[in-house]
C-alpha cells in the first residue's frame, strides 16, 4: 500500500483523521465481479506438461497477487455484510462512483478457482491474498473533489479488528477451506498484512461502538448516492469533544492521532501519520490494555473472555509483556498457527522499527513449525516461515531489513512497468539479478511489472510474460497481468482506483492468457530459472540465455535454456554446448516439440510468439532429499486409528479424480473432479477422507476417462494408462477389527471371538455414542482375529448371532434390527 500525501483542508489535523485518502479503491461496477461466471472458456495451453516433483523454493517463487473482494464472487449472500453499500432501511445505495466499494469477491471465489486449476495452469506456487481480517465497516471520503465518493476498506489496510475474518470476504470455515485447497494444489498462501496503522474512525464505525462524538444528522450525510464530500461528512463529527469521547476508540498507548486526549504523529518515517491514519506505537515498550471500542465489540459478540484470555495466556507462555507490537504479533501469527499460513506480504514496512519486524517473523516462524507438527498430513514440507515487504522504491540490494527485521525478501520496484526488462537491456538484467540474488542463499527480492498502488504493465504483454515470468529472483502477478485486465478509465486515478478494476473473466485474452501459463509453468518446473545462475548465449534471433542450478546438499540439479523476443515464426539457432553434448535430446517445452543437440547447437521454430523453452527431453527433476518430518506427540482419543480412504495415481498425465459414495455423494468436487498436484513415492496423491467404501473415475480434465472403479475401501494405489485402462496395484485396508454402524439410533455392540472371550464387555455391550465424519457409529474391537456380533438397542431387541467376521465391518442396521452388511 501506498498512501500519497493528502493536502490540509480548513480543518485540523484531527480532521484529517477520518479522511480516506488516495489510497485504494477500484473502478469496475458493482455487477460486473458479480455476473463473472462467464460462458467464455479459460483455456489451459495444451502443450503444458507440469512435472509434480519440480521441489519448491522461495528463491523460485512464482507468486499470484490478488485482491480478495475484485477477483471473484463465489458468495453473493455475503455481499452487504455489516450493511455496507446499504441505507438504513436496507436498501441497496446506487452510488454515482462506486469504485471504492466492496465489489463481491470472496475467499469462495479464489476456492472455486483454485479447484478449477486456474492457478495451476498458470504455474502459480504461492498466492498473495490481500488481508482476511475484519475491517472498519464504514466508508470515508474517497477524495478531496465536491463530488467525491464512498470508500470503504475492501483492499485490507484499514484493520479494525485482526482476530477475525471481514464478512464480506467470508467465514472463517471458507478461509479454512480456501487455505487447505491451496495446500492441496501445492500452491502456499501468503496474506498481507499491517503493522503500521489502524482503520481511520468512520462515523457508521463511531456510531456503532460509541467513540468520539457525533452531531445530529449524521445518518444524513452518511446515508447517501451523491453529494459525498469532505464538508458534508466532517462537519457531522465533533473533532473537538472530550479526550474521554475519543479515548474509547484505541486510546493515546496505542496509536498517534492528533485527537483530543491523542499525541500527534511527526515527520519521521516511524512515527509519521501516513496520510491522516492512525500510527501504531509499534515502537513503545509501555504496557496497554485492550482498547475500549474492542473489548465493546468482543463482549457484544459473546467473546471478550476467549480472546483477551488466549492474547494473556500466549504474552505469559513466551515472556512477553503486553505491547502493542506483542499484541499485534500475537493476533497476526495466530493466522499461521490456525490455518498453516505459510508467509506474510508485510505493507508499509518502512513505517515500522525493524525491531517489531523481527519479533512477528519470529512468532510466525514457530507459529507455522507447531502447525506442521499438528498437521503432517496437511504440511506440504518442512519448509520455514517466509516474509517479505514493501519498501517504497527499494532495489535489489540487501540491507538491515533483511539483517535485523528478519525478511527474506523485499520487494523490487526496479521492474515496474517493465522497466529493465525491455529487449535491450533484460540480458544485462538477467546478468545482475542472477548475480546478486543467487550468490546469497540468505538474499532474494520479489519482483513486479504491475501493482496496485501505481500501473498495469501492458502494451506487449507477450513479451512481458517472457521477460518477467523468466526473471532470477522470485516474482509477483498482478492479477489480470495475465489476462490484459484493462484500466477503469472512469475511475479516479489519484486514489489508484483504475489498476484495481474487477478480474476480466468475460473478456480474457486467450493468446496472452495461453502464453502466461506456458512460461509460469516452465518455471515452476524448473528451480533453475529463478534460483539458477546466468549465462548469456549466442543466438541468430532474439535475447537467449542459460539458467544452471546444483544443490548437492538436497540431490538437486537442473538447467534450461530459452529465447525470447525471437523474430516470430523464425527457425532460431542457439548455442548450447556450455549446457548439453551433441546428442542430446532436448525438449521446446513452449511448442512440445524436439530437437537434437549437433556441433552444439540447436535450431527451433520461434512460433508466432518468439518464445523458445529448452529442456532435456524425459530429464527428470531430482526431488529434494526431505529433512526430518515434523512430528508431534500422539494425543488420546476415543476413535480408533482409521485406514483413511486415499487414492494413489501413477500416470503419464496429470490426472483428476472424481469420487462418491452411495448413490450420488461426492468426495472431490463436481466432475471432472479434483486436479491432483500432491504426490508421494511416483504416485499422485489425494486424500478423500473417511473410511466408507467409495467409487472413482480418473480422467484428464479434458474428456478422457476410466471405467467406474466401484467398491474400494482404504488405501488404493492404481496405475491409468493413457488409454485409460487401469490396475490396482496394490489396497490396504485395516487389519485391525473395527465395526462401523449405520443406524437411525443408538446401537450397542456385543462382540466376542473364540469359544467365549468378550471384546466389548458383558451384556448388552459397549454404547456407541460417537459417529465419525461419514456418519457411522465407530467401535475398534483392539483385536485383529476373526470375531462375532450381537447389535442391539440395549434394552431387548437384538440382531441374530453375525458371525465370522474380520478386519473393518460396515453394517446397515435398521430399525426392526434387520440388517446389511456393506
Amino acid at each position: 500500500m501506498y498512501l500519497k500525501k493528502q493536502k490540509l483542508i480548513k480543518r485540523t489535523f484531527a480532521g484529517l483523521l477520518a479522511m480516506a485518502t488516495m489510497l485504494a479503491s477500484q473502478p469496475c461496477g458493482y455487477f460486473d465481479l458479480q455476473s463473472n461466471h462467464s460462458n467464455q472458456t479459460v483455456k489451459a495451453a495444451s502443450s503444458i506438461t507440469e512435472k509434480a516433483d519440480s521441489p519448491f523454493s522461495w528463491d523460485n517463487a512464482n507468486v499470484y497477487f490478488l485482491l480478495t473482494d475484485r477477483f471473484k464472487n463465489g458468495n453473493t449472500s455475503n455481499d452487504h455484510s455489516y450493511n455496507r453499500g446499504l441505507y438504513q432501511n436496507g436498501s441497496k445505495i446506487n452510488y454515482a462512483n462506486n469504485a471504492a466499494t466492496f465489489h463481491g469477491g470472496d475467499f469462495k471465489g479464489i476456492t472455486d478457482k483454485i479447484n478449477d486449476g486456474y492457478f495451476d495452469n498458470l504455474g502459480v506456487n504461492a498466492i498473495w491474498l490481500s488481508a482476511p481480517y475484519e475491517q472498519i465497516h464504514g466508508y470515508v471520503i474517497g477524495s478531496d473533489a465536491s463530488e467525491s465518493y464512498a470508500h470503504y476498506s475492501y483492499h485490507g489496510y484499514y484493520v479494525l479488528d485482526y482476530t477475525t475474518t471481514d464478512k464480506n470476504f467470508g467465514t472463517r470455515e471458507e478461509f479454512k477451506t480456501l487455505v487447505d485447497t491451496a495446500h492441496e494444489h501445492g500452491i502456499r498462501i501468503v496474506l498481507d498484512v499491517v503493522m503500521n496503522h489502524a482503520g481511520y474512525n468512520t462515523s457508521y464505525d463511531m456510531n456503532e461502538y460509541g467513540f468520539g462524538t457525533l452531531k445530529n444528522g449524521w445518518q444524513n450525510a452518511y446515508y447517501r448516492a451523491s453529494g459525498i464530500n469532505n464538508s458534508t461528512y466532517h462537519n457531522v463529527i465533533d473533532y473537538n469533544s472530550s479526550s474521554y469521547d475519543w479515548g474509547k476508540w484505541w486510546g493515546n498507548d496505542w496509536i498517534r492521532s492528533g485527537l483530543p486526549g491523542y499525541q500527534a504523529g511527526d515527520n519521521s518515517d516511524q512515527r509519521q501519520n501516513l496520510s491522516g491514519l492512525p500510527d501504531f506505537r509499534t515502537e513503545s515498550q509501555n504496557r496497554v490494555s485492550i482498547p475500549t471500542f474492542l473489548k465493546t465489540k468482543w463482549e457484544r459478540e459473546g467473546r471478550y473472555s476467549q480472546e483477551y484470555n488466549g492474547l494473556t495466556s500466549y504474552l505469559s507462555s513466551h515472556n512477553k509483556n503486553m505491547t502493542v507490537t506483542n499484541c499485534i504479533t500475537y493476533w497476526l501469527q495466530s493466522w499461521v498457527r490456525e490455518f498453516g499460513i505459510d508467509g506474510f506480504r508485510c505493507d508499509t514496512a518502512k513505517h515500522v522499527d525493524l525491531a517489531s519486524w523481527s519479533t512477528l517473523k519470529s512468532a510466525c516462524t514457530e507459529a507455522l513449525a507447531d502447525w506442521k507438527a499438528k498437521n503432517p498430513s496437511k504440511a506440504m514440507d518442512d519448509t520455514p516461515f517466509w516474509m517479505t515487504g514493501e519498501v517504497w522504491g527499494h532495489g535489489v540490494y540487501k540491507d538491515s531489513y533483511y539483517y535485523n527485521g528478519g525478511f527474506d525478501s523485499i520487494i523490487n520496484f526496479s521492474t515496474q512497468g517493465g522497466n529493465g526488462l525491455d529487449k535491450y537491456n533484460v540480458a544485462n538484467t538477467y546478468n545482475e539479478y542472477a548475480s546478486k540474488i543467487n550468490s546469497d542463499p540468505y538474499f532474494n527480492v520479489l519482483s513486479y511489472i504491475s501493482s496496485h498502488d501505481t500501473i498495469l504493465a501492458r502494451g506487449d504483454s507477450i513479451y512481458n510474460g517472457s521477460s518477467f515470468l523468466l526473471c532470477p529472483g522470485g516474482v509477483q502477478i498482478y492479477y489480470g497481468d495475465e489476462t490484459n485486465r484493462p484500466y477503469d478509465y472512469n475511475a479516479d486515478k489519484g486514489g489508484n482506483h483504475d489498476v484495481r478494476s474487477d478480474m476480466n473473466w468475460n473478456s480474457i485474452d486467450q493468446n496472452v492468457l495461453s502464453h502466461w501459463q506456458k512460461v509460469g509453468t516452465f518455471r515452476k518446473n524448473h528451480i533453475s530459472v529463478g534460483a539458477g545462475q546466468n549465462a548469456s548465449l549466442s543466438t541468430t534471433s532474439g535475447i537467449a540465455f542459460s539458467r544452471t542450478y546444483s544443490n548437492s546438499a538436497k540431490n538437486i540439479y537442473d538447467k534450461i535454456a530459452a529465447c525470447i523476443g525471437c523474430s516470430n515464426n523464425a527457425n532460431v539457432t542457439i548455442t548450447v554446448s556450455s549446457l548439453w553434448a551433441n546428442g542430446t535430446t532436448l525438449r521446446n517445452a513452449y511448442d512440445n516439440t524436439t530437437v537434437t543437440v549437433q556441433n552444439g547447437k540447436v535450431t527451433c521454430n520461434s512460433g508466432k510468439n518468439g518464445t523458445i523453452l529448452l529442456e532435456q527431453a524425459n530429464g527428470v527433476i531430482p526431488t529434494p532429499t526431505p529433512s526430518a518430518a515434523p512430528t508431534n506427540t500422539p494425543q488420546p482419543s476415543n476413535q480408533p486409528s482409521e485406514c483413511v480412504n486415499t487414492v494413489y495415481i501413477k500416470s503419464d498425465f496429470v490426472p483428476y479424480v472424481y469420487a462418491w459414495k452411495g448413490t450420488n455423494t461426492e468426495l472431490a468436487g463436481t466432475w471432472p473432479g479434483t486436479r491432483m498436484t500432491q504426490t508421494e513415492n511416483g504416485y499422485y496423491k489425494f486424500v478423500l477422507g473417511g473410511t466408507a467404501k467409495y467409487n472413482i473415475v480418473i480422467n484428464n480434465g479434458s474428456g478422457w476417462q476410466t471405467a467406474d472403479i466401484t467398491g474400494l475401501s482404504g488405501k488404493n494405489w492404481i496405475t491409468v494408462k493413457n488409454n485409460m485402462s487401469y490396475t490396482i496395484d496394490k489396497t490396504e485396508r485395516p487389519t485391525k477389527d473395527i465395526v462401523y454402524i449405520d443406524s437411525d439410533f443408538v446401537p450397542y455392540v456385543y462382540a466376542w471371538k473364540g469359544s467365549g472371550t468378550i471384546l466389548s464387555g458383558s451384556w448388552p455391550g459397549t454404547k456407541l455414542t460417537q459417529k465419525n465424519a461419514d456418519g457411522y457409529y465407530v467401535l475398534d474391537l483392539n483385536s485383529t482375529d476373526s470375531y462375532n456380533l450381537v447389535l442391539n438397542n440395549g434394552s431387548g431387541r437384538q440382531t441374530a448371532d453375525i458371525k465370522g467376521l474380520k478386519g473393518s465391518t460396515y453394517i446397515r442396521l435398521n430399525n426392526d434390527m434387520s440388517y446389511t452388511i456393506q
